[in-house]
């Protein structure tokens, strides 16, 4: 028995040895093939990124030859990231208000977001949070801007504009403009991208196309025109010429101004119900400047009745914002008692007096164009007033496209390249000389239609 365990023994041995070395052997071969794989991985991961090339250029100088090298740097994720193009691609921005709205901020960390682009912006007053602010939005050119501390260019891009809703003898005017990378304003060439108007086109379509909430005959009869005026001392003489007009034609003042009858007061909606219950509306601005057309306006084609405005000289061309034969232009008439014989004859003819309101004749559905966005509400207009209308060519409808002033900023730089806003010429904002006309200048016109008209004439 011993003798056989004994010639056993070494058998045993050497089949643990063999157990052995095939198990190390197993155990390398799988650490190669391991090894193999990821060599291969590694590889394709080195094909795949950027790649840092040396273009060898050869430079002389006296004889010499220079190697040079080129090295194009990796991509790494920015905080402003741009396309191809150099346009924006952030989806949500910070906003400095830098001067509040009439002293009436946007709340601190107000979340807003734009419909017409899915992008969102926040407000911010903080100052000091200058390196991180997308835009600074100041009303009015404020010169207090540390315009040297701002970027525009691949790595970040920071825009600045002002804003003004007031005529140019009621505010800031100059070479401050100049500054900014955008100006959006009431004059709706000057503005850049967009201008900034008391109309938001959504509502003021629809305005134009509903029929009158008061019918012809049930209109007040005391009187024929309307005028609801706090201003008393409105730099174009307006008060002036509605105290000559009332001279020659029935007039209810509701307002401060030339007051000769209470039952409304000076809030808009209250503006709006006194509107509509007569026949004309005095809708003259307290400037006469391009483009300056208030809520004034607004207001009165929502109430149905004939807008009496001031314009000449286009300060302002009401052509831009209402259809043709839809207004009556008080420097269409070579004296106020011309103008007042007019409206008489208006006012008395139901046929003539509708024909002023001829765009509000349709077959559109009101309701369903309510429901519509504003680029087919426009479509809509279009059908009723003509294509060539200057309303639709040169004026409001084509030009304001009513929605947050931020917002239309936003849906600008995704859209614009930042070489191009940087390379567009800034401008001055015109003053009130060039914009304007000079003060008191309804009265001074007719002043001098009237002694125009009694002069003598020579044969």
């Amino acid at each position: 028995m011993r003798l056989v365990i004994r010639h056993l023994s070494p058998l045993i041995r050497s089949r643990r040895r063999i157990s052995y070395l095939l198990t190390t052997g197993i155990l390398l071969s799988i650490t190669f093939i391991f090894f193999i794989i990821n060599q291969n991985q590694e590889s394709k991961n080195f094909l795949n990124q950027p790649i840092k090339r040396q273009d060898q250029q050869f430079e002389s100088s006296n004889n010499i030859t220079i190697l040079t090298q080129k090295t194009i740097p990796t991509q790494r994720k920015v905080t402003w990231p741009i396309d191809e193009q150099g346009r924006s691609l952030k989806t949500n921005f910070l906003v400095l208000d830098w001067t509040g709205f009439f002293g009436s901020a946007a709340t601190e960390g107000e979340h807003v977001k734009c419909s017409s682009s899915n992008m969102t912006f926040i407000w911010t007053r903080q100052q000091n949070r200058i390196n991180e602010i997308d835009f600074i939005i100041s009303h009015g050119a404020d010169g207090s801007i540390p315009f040297d501390r701002l970027h525009l260019n691949n790595d970040q891009q920071q825009y600045t504009m002002a804003f003004i809703m007031e005529s140019e003898v009621h505010s800031g005017t100059g070479d401050g403009w100049a500054r900014f990378n955008f100006k959006m304003t009431y004059n709706l060439d000057d503005s850049y991208p967009e201008p900034a108007t008391y109309f938001d086109m959504n509502s003021y379509l629809i305005d134009l196309l509903t029929p009158s909430i008061i019918s012809f005959e049930n209109k007040e009869k005391r009187a024929d025109i309307v005028w609801i005026i706090s201003n008393c001392h409105a730099h174009n003489g307006r008060e002036g010429f509605v105290e000559r007009l009332m001279t020659e034609i029935k007039i209810d003042s509701y307002g401060a101004c030339l007051n000769n009858r209470h039952g409304y007061g000076g809030r808009m909606t209250d503006n709006f119900d006194a509107y509509k219950q007569y026949k004309f509306v005095i809708a003259i601005e307290n400037s006469n400047c391009l483009d300056y057309v208030t809520e004034k306006l607004v207001l009165a084609v929502r109430s149905g009745s004939i807008p009496i405005v001031a314009g000449f000289n286009n300060r302002p061309d009401y052509r831009r914002y209402l259809p043709e034969h839809s207004f009556i232009n008080i420097f269409d008439y070579s004296s106020i008692k011309d103008l007042a014989n007019d409206l008489k004859r208006i006012a008395n003819n139901k046929t003539l007096y509708e024909s002023y309101l001829w765009y509000k004749k349709h077959d559109k559905n009101i309701l369903k164009l309510q429901e519509l966005l504003l680029n087919e509400k426009l479509k809509h207009f279009i059908d009723v007033i003509g294509s060539n209308a200057t309303m639709i060519t040169d004026g409001i409808a084509g030009k304001e496209k009513s929605e947050n002033k931020v917002c239309k900023l936003i849906r600008f730089v995704r859209q614009t390249s930042w070489q191009d806003i940087a390379a567009h010429k800034k401008t001055a904002r015109a003053d009130s000389s060039n914009a304007c006309l000079q003060g008191q200048y309804i009265l001074t016109h007719f002043n001098s239609a009237r002694k125009s008209n009694s002069e003598p004439r020579t044969v």
